[in-house]
């Protein structure tokens, strides 16, 4: 019997050994399928934070482009903005609603008998280093402490630290700030003061625009074209800007790298290079004579 006994119980051993075996082949290929199933899982996870990232970068870079403002169109505001001048506007009772502004102020008779003098403006225009604002300080004098008249100079270069402080050298600024010192010079005028403006203002309809607003109040408005060849100013350079210009520190200038446009028919033709400074005062002193702005009646 123990013999059989052992062959029994051998026997019934062996079975055992080959589920043991069995069972631990299953637990590795399902270790395995699971495995696959993870590694597959953090793939298709990786994939699709891919696309969620770069479908939020598109709409990222969407979404800036709309919200970058669009380049803003100063010159164009400044149109629409002057066409758009309240009509209400009133200076005072007396005028009403699109009357003259005389009502409002000293009658200009009066005003110009008790001053001795009557208003003008000399627009002084040319390149820079032409000699504007040299005749016209000499020209101040000239008025102010030999013939006791009342005058104001308007310097490119004195009104850009304020009135057009804010302006740059680009077309439509210039536009402005020749408009700018236009408006001041006809108060100026319309007061009885002999206004002298000195600005390069170097396009031709600016100008006429600054004409035409004294012409449509009534004031008198002579162009002074400093008639001077570009040799001549480089020459002079009294504020050193040519050699910067030439050193490649300045650009956009009038006359080298801008353009200028000279006067068509300006009341005084100034060729001063030909001439002093003392006798281009005569020659405006004589035209303020001729004009009868030296006299009150």
């Amino acid at each position: 019997h123990s013999s059989r006994d052992d062959t029994l119980t051998s026997s019934a051993r062996r079975p055992s050994v080959v589920p043991l075996a069995m069972g631990a082949t299953g637990a590795t290929a399902a270790a395995g399928a699971e495995s696959e199933i993870a590694f597959n899982r953090r793939q298709f996870f990786a994939g699709g934070l891919c696309i969620l990232l770069a479908v939020v970068y598109v709409l990222s870079r969407g979404s800036a482009a709309c919200l970058e403002p669009a380049p803003f169109d100063i010159a164009s505001y400044r149109e629409a903005a002057l066409a758009a001048t309240p009509p209400n506007i009133i200076e005072c009772a007396e005028a009403g609603e699109g009357g003259s502004q005389e009502a409002c102020h000293l009658p200009a008779a009066e005003r110009f008998a008790a001053l001795n003098e009557k208003g003008v403006t000399l627009w002084m225009t040319g390149l820079s280093g032409s000699g504007k604002s040299t005749i016209a300080r000499a020209l101040e004098e000239e008025l102010v402490l030999k013939h006791g008249k009342h005058v104001q100079m308007l310097d490119g270069d004195n009104v850009r630290t304020g009135l057009n402080r804010d302006l740059t050298f680009t077309p439509a600024d210039r536009a402005e700030s020749v408009r700018r010192v236009g408006e001041v010079a006809c108060l100026f005028n319309a007061g009885g003061v002999i206004t002298l403006v000195t600005l390069v203002s170097p396009y031709r309809a600016d100008r006429d625009a600054a004409r035409q607003r004294h012409v449509d109040q009534g004031l008198k408005f002579l162009e002074v074209y400093m008639n001077v060849d570009l040799d001549v100013v480089r020459d002079r350079d009294p504020k050193g800007l040519y050699a910067k210009v030439d050193a490649g520190e300045i650009t956009g200038f009038t006359g080298v790298d801008a353009p200028y446009e000279q006067p068509i028919a300006p009341e005084i033709d100034l060729k001063n290079n030909e001439m002093t400074v003392e006798e281009s005062v005569r020659v405006l002193m004589a035209r303020l004579e001729l004009e009868g702005v030296l006299t009150g009646y």
